[in-house]
């Protein structure tokens, strides 16, 4: 079988989408000859789009989400439409760029994979917020499209799925809810997990937009757990806080580590080995692969019910999903009661990696590909 990959940003790149797009690249070529349709912003475009945000900033205080304009989107689609009658495939698989196929004009089965529909991040991210309104008609329109073009849609939680039904009127009989694997290239054995007998309690706290991560919360359960008498620690990974930490011996900070590379990757793995929760109070997420990369260690996350997380986090079975309201009292309650109930603690690491190898993995993933594939033939 020949399978296109089609999408905005190179797949083999392992920073693009956080490595989603390298790892569903890398599940795809177990199934057939991958040929990829990625294409460059040009030149002209590019500077029409800036002159939009320009104007939209300037004149009516307006952000702009540029991938959503029906101008970006056609200019994608045209291209794909091209390139598959001179590269033919015999499905087309499209990571989370529904640009390339709202306009696309082609016969050929195609696998929609997203996060969140258009719709849905409206003021939920702050780089979706206040936009112009001619920008979020345009990007519903698109958006929409792209889904009722596609033959099935591969969405990566349930709060996806819903918006797509709800929202967009997509049957549900086209969609998997699919959740998203680690993106790590070496996951430990479960024998080789660590399981802390000592009485400190170790947090991890791991994001790169502090406000949005919650990073206020993550600090304040710190110092809440040491009230209760806790001892605790505290690494937080990513980014910088926005408060002087630096005289906090039990904080360790870890401004940025690329896992791709092999030194930072042995570093974040070591941590992850010593880690007893991730406590990530994240106020917008659309999945979370790092939910599935905790899991992958046996370490249970304490976090938001908000977006899809509670697709990947399942109570009682991987960590807690608490209200949005939720400050660092009710995250440390929480954190303390599990973390004294050793056997307890015992229980929920072992489930968080079973429902890692159950669930949470890329392989699951590719699975689930296989089985809409084969629906295909004949069909088409």
């Amino acid at each position: 079988m020949k399978i296109g990959f089609a999408s905005r940003y190179d797949p083999l790149d392992k920073k693009t989408w956080s490595g989603t797009s390298y790892y569903t690249y890398h599940q795809l070529k177990q199934f057939g000859e991958i040929e990829v349709f990625q294409y460059k912003l040009p030149k002209l475009l590019q500077e029409f789009l800036t002159t939009q945000k320009s104007v939209n900033r300037r004149w009516f205080r307006k952000q702009t989400a540029v991938e959503f304009l029906k101008v970006y989107a056609k200019y994608f689609s045209r291209k794909l439409t091209k390139d598959l009658k001179k590269r033919p495939v015999d499905i087309l698989f499209v990571s989370a760029s529904p640009q390339l196929i709202a306009y696309v004009k082609t016969s050929i089965p195609i696998v929609y994979m997203t996060d969140a529909t258009f719709q849905q991040l409206q003021g939920y991210y702050s780089s979706f917020s206040n936009l112009a309104d001619y920008n979020i008609r345009q990007g519903i329109a698109l958006d929409k499209k792209a889904f009722e073009r596609s033959a099935h849609c591969m969405l990566a939680s349930d709060w996806n799925k819903n918006s797509a039904v709800n929202e967009y009127g997509v049957s549900p009989e086209k969609i998997s809810v699919v959740p998203c694997g680690a993106n790590l290239d070496s996951i430990p054995s479960a024998e080789e997990l660590i399981i802390n007998t000592s009485d400190k309690c170790r947090l991890l706290f791991l994001g790169v937009e502090w406000d949005r991560k919650g990073g206020d919360i993550a600090i304040a359960t710190f110092y809440k757990l040491k009230e209760l008498g806790i001892t605790v620690q505290l690494h937080i990974i990513g980014c910088v806080p926005p408060m002087d930490l630096s005289k906090e011996r039990d904080i360790i900070n870890i401004p940025f580590l690329d896992k791709n590379k092999a030194a930072d990757f042995k570093q974040l793995h070591e941590i992850f080995l010593q880690t007893d929760f991730l406590v990530l109070p994240t106020r917008a997420e659309c999945a979370g692969v790092v939910f599935s990369e905790a899991a992958a260690y046996g370490i249970p996350s304490i976090t938001t019910d908000t977006g899809g997380v509670s697709t990947y986090i399942k109570n009682e079975i991987n960590g807690y999903t608490l209200p949005l309201a939720a400050g660092g009292d009710v995250y440390a309650s929480k954190i303390a009661e599990l973390f004294l109930n050793k056997s307890r603690m015992l229980q929920l690491r072992q489930s968080s990696r079973r429902y890692y190898d159950e669930q949470l993995n890329w392989d699951s993933w590719g699975r689930t590909f296989q089985q809409i594939v084969i629906q295909f033939k004949g069909r088409y």
